[in-house]
């Protein structure tokens, strides 16, 4: 009975609530963001999803990367047109929608059809804060010297990376500070009392939470869903992340 309260309460989407200042930032902005949900396969229905999404008054939402692993399920990110964020949406690729064989064009409609914007190896400028969605370290091109392009004034740099391992890669290619969002390691998904038994490729030495290298840091999101052919979490619980960047 235990074990079986143990593999419940390890299936509870947990929020996570960040907060970093960053004093060059002329305003203050909430992000909400997620990763591998591996839809349809998470645990909790689309609709409860977006309507935690909402209860966070997000102005900016954020899907990093297996939002979806099977071809022809393009369609099922329109859910999140429902999601209501102040100021954008946005979406960047993982490894499984190369795994998956995904129509990246049909997605790239079915992200508009949301009003969500995929961001692969491309920049959006919210005022002085610029967002960099990088493509899938493994199985995609990243493209950082796209960093080297953005000028002095328009920082602080948001780096939205599905592998975390492509925070080590990004670093040599900017030297402002970067704050990278990352998920694939689905927090070892199966990490009983915390010990974390393994992490796929493209993980390197990072697993969930903050990590820090001189000015740079990411956080690392334990996701939502489930890897295919294994549907379930032992002590990684799902999360959404609520990081509320503040300026001076």
């Amino acid at each position: 009975m235990c074990s079986s309260a143990y593999a419940y309460q390890s299936s509870i989407i947990a929020i996570s609530r960040e907060r970093l200042t960053l004093p060059s930032l002329k305003q203050g902005w909430r992000i909400v963001a997620m990763s591998d949900l591996h839809m349809p396969s998470f645990y909790a229905s689309a609709g409860e999803l977006t309507k935690l999404i909402n209860s966070e008054s997000p102005d900016i939402f954020i899907l990093a990367g297996d939002t979806i692993d099977k071809r022809g399920n393009e369609g099922l990110v329109e859910v999140f047109g429902a999601v209501k964020a102040r100021i954008a949406k946005l979406a960047t690729l993982g490894n499984w929608e190369y795994l998956g064989k995904i129509d990246l064009v049909k997605l790239k409609t079915a992200y508009k059809n949301a009003g969500i914007s995929l961001l692969v190896n491309a920049t959006v400028e919210i005022q002085n804060l610029m967002i960099v969605g990088l493509d899938d370290f493994v199985l995609g091109s990243p493209d950082y010297k796209i960093l080297n392009d953005i000028s002095i004034d328009q920082h602080p740099i948001l780096v939205v990376s599905h592998c975390p391992e492509s925070f080590d890669s990004l670093i040599p290619f900017t030297n402002f500070p970067v704050i990278a969002l990352s998920g694939h390691t689905h927090g070892g998904q199966i990490a009983p009392f915390g010990l974390v038994l393994s992490t796929p490729p493209g993980s390197g030495p990072y697993v969930k939470g903050w990590y820090h290298k001189g000015k740079h840091s990411m956080y690392v999101m334990r996701g939502i869903g489930t890897t295919p052919g294994l549907p379930i979490r032992i002590g990684a619980r799902p999360e959404i992340l609520v990081l509320d960047i503040e300026g001076a």
